[in-house]
This record gives structure tokens, sequence and C-alpha cells, in this order.
């Protein structure tokens, strides 16, 4: 049996804030080409390690640290490429066409997303390693994941109108 994980849904007051702050992350973000980063504090879940320690890692894909990257991930300088913020993303997509979500495991953070994908999404990579799992959106199991490419915040690209979490 696989590993569940209920992820709570986005309520309408949190839809109409990623809708409000849309301009906003345009601008931090430093260009208008690319889809700008959808990471607000009310879009996630912090997990704890007893939550996860079920999921198959071999079901995931693990980054190891992007160096020249800001050590920290705690405020939100590290959402704001702007004033030197996290630029590198990986992006990764389930390997089955089903809605699901994205959540990290790091050496202090572990979460979820609340915004149920549909395809691929571009992550954030920092200084640490990180681990990322799916989870499936209706039957709330774990889902594999995969690479499918990285890229750089402000360079464009073929991953440039895919969600940026």
């Amino acid at each position: 049996m696989k590993a569940k994980l209920y992820v709570p849904p986005l309520g309408w007051l949190a839809r109409l804030g990623d809708i409000l702050m849309i301009p906003l992350m345009y601008v931090v973000s430093g260009t208008f080409r690319e889809i700008p980063q959808q990471t607000h504090r009310w879009n996630n879940q912090k997990l704890s390690f007893s939550e996860v320690e079920a999921l198959d890692r071999s079901s995931m894909v693990s980054f190891s640290s992007v160096k020249g990257t800001s050590d920290s991930h705690h405020g939100i300088r590290f959402h704001l490429p702007i004033l030197g913020g996290w630029k590198d993303y990986a992006v990764l997509q389930p390997t089955h066409d089903e809605e699901w979500h994205i959540g990290w495991i790091t050496r202090d953070v572990i979460g979820v997303s609340r915004i149920r994908l549909s395809g691929p999404v571009r992550m954030l990579l920092g200084p640490g390693e990180v681990t990322f799992f799916g989870i499936d959106a209706r039957s709330e199991e774990q889902v594999s994941i995969q690479k499918a490419g990285v890229g750089r915040i402000g360079h464009g690209g073929p991953y440039a109108k895919l969600p940026l979490l």
C-alpha cells in the first residue's frame, strides 16, 4: 500500500491572495517574460518527519546544493531574485498524468504545496540538499516524480511558462 498524505485544498481567501500578489511577484522576479513565483505562506503546509517517513524514497527526486545561493530560506529574501534570492530551479513532473501536489524535504524544513498542479512545475533550488516528492491530489497517495529539466529565473527558455513554486 502506498503512503498517503492529506493536503488541504486552498480556500477562496488564499486563491484571492494569490491573484492579488501576481503584480508584485512579477516585479520581485525581475522579469515579465516568465510566470512569477506562487509561493506564499498560505499556500504551504509544514510537515513533520513522522508524516513523511513512510514515503518511498525511490519515487522522489533529490538535488545537491546550488553554489552561490543565500544560506537562508527563512523569511522572504530567498523569494526575491532582484535582491539576490534563489534563481536556479528544477522542473519536476509526475510519471503519470494526474493532478498532484509537490512536497520537499530539506535539512530543517519539510512541507507540501497546497497548490493543485496538473503537469510540470518549477521548484527553486537553494544552498542545501533537497528532496522532492509528489502526492496525488485525489487519492492522497504518493506518486512517482521525475526531473524534466533545469533552468534559471530570468533566462526564459522552454520552462518559463510553467508554475514556479
